[in-house]
């Protein structure tokens, strides 16, 4: 139980720092903006892969330690 609670604050961690590095105090990464390189477009895709991503990493691991808290409260 210790090592799963370990591995979901990792998560947070590292879905925090992303965010905060990478996306913190900027705007959503745009998709379907017009550009005149191919790459540009595999570019915009990847960012926004990455930034929901991380945003997904924080609410997995937020929802479930709260879902193990409770698991434990009822149980124990």
């Amino acid at each position: 139980m210790i090592g799963l609670i370990i591995t979901l604050l990792a998560l947070i961690l590292v879905g925090s720092l992303i965010y905060y590095f990478r996306f913190f105090n900027k705007e959503k990464p745009k998709v379907g903006v017009k550009r005149n390189n191919f790459s540009e477009y595999v570019k915009d895709y990847a960012e926004l892969k990455l930034y929901w991503t991380s945003i997904a990493f924080i609410t997995v691991g937020i929802v479930v330690l709260i879902a193990i808290g409770i698991i434990e409260l009822v149980f124990d």
